[in-house]
């Protein structure tokens, strides 16, 4: 089977794509796979970085950022994750485009990914963690699932036919106060009742970060949890394994593949030169933050670095 795999990264990201494109071929090495990588601007530096990579196809194409400088940004999303919804139409030969954010790794076979019935449909992904009630209402979605942007299977072919792109673009500069998180809500809206959600083990997301705390109950809960127990597709939110201080359940993986790069010099010294995180003075002084044990919401106040907590709260 032939995988088509694009990344969107620019040259701070490079090195986390690399250790996910490995993991990609040594568990698909049945597979032929290309890769995509969509970029505005790298280092000819990291070009050779990609260029060095064995087992694949590498196809890289430079797109103008200007074209979605006017769309909405946040100080935690750049430029390039808009660059996803331009995938379908630059790539006029494929019909199917499996789209991963730099920080995922791929831990399994993608052929039952790839064989996902889409037709009618522009992508497949995964139903985010948390906050999903509130984001449809936000957006005024009526399928009452929203999902994580961080692996999407398009339907190149119909997005194509449908001008997905367009209809992105004209949504997200018609609604940029109701916009919140750019490329994800807008993908959103636009594929809210022409999308396929798939079981988390394709989009795997731990949330160590925030205390393990998800908003699945019942049958989603449960394949959630089968999901963390050996998911296809991991999804490494929160501070990476690259940095000091990070708990994610699957960092180990991660340096696994890490060490099968030609750049595992390089990021071993990225690491050791980084910082365990420690929490802002202003925090120290005074605030207000919500921690979560599980499922249970604690909501802490500080004052003077004395911590009381103010409520808690179980999941729905």
């Amino acid at each position: 089977m032939k995988l088509n795999i694009a990344y969107a990264p620019d040259d701070k990201y490079i090195n986390q794509t690399i250790v996910s494109m490995v993991s990609a071929i040594e568990n698909n090495k049945e597979h032929e796979i290309e890769f995509i990588i969509i970029y505005s601007k790298l280092s000819e530096k990291n070009i050779n970085k990609l260029n060095s990579i064995n087992g694949c196809k590498l196809r890289l194409l430079q797109v103008d950022e200007t074209i979605f400088t006017s769309l909405p940004l946040s100080h935690w999303v750049t430029v390039q994750a808009w660059f996803r919804i331009k995938l379908p139409d630059m790539c006029q030969d494929l019909d199917k485009i499996l789209y991963l954010d730099c920080d995922t790794l791929i831990l399994g076979n993608l052929e039952e990914l790839f064989n996902t019935n889409l037709e009618g449909k522009y992508f497949a992904g995964v139903k985010d963690v948390w906050g999903v009630e509130k984001y449809c209402k936000r957006l005024n979605m009526h399928s009452g699932v929203y999902v994580n942007s961080g692996m999407l299977l398009f339907n190149a072919k119909y997005c194509r036919e449908e001008n997905f792109f367009n209809q992105i673009v004209e949504f997200a500069s018609n609604n940029a106060k109701i916009i919140e998180f750019c490329d994800q809500d807008s993908i959103n809206k636009i594929g809210d009742e022409k999308k396929v959600v798939l079981n988390p083990k394709f989009n795997f997301m731990d949330t160590w970060w925030r205390g393990g705390y998800y908003e699945f109950e019942g049958q989603e809960e449960q394949e959630y949890l089968e999901a963390k127990e050996n998911p296809v597709i991991a999804h490494l939110t929160g501070l990476k394994p690259a940095f000091k201080g990070c708990g994610n359940k699957f960092k180990d993986r991660w340096w696994e593949y890490a060490k099968q790069t030609n750049i595992y010099d390089e990021l071993i010294k990225d690491y050791e030169n980084s910082k365990e995180p420690t929490e802002p003075l202003k925090d120290k002084i005074f605030s207000i933050k919500n921690r979560y044990e599980g499922k249970v919401k604690i909501k802490i106040l500080t004052i003077l670095g004395i911590h009381i907590v103010l409520s808690r709260k179980g999941n729905k």
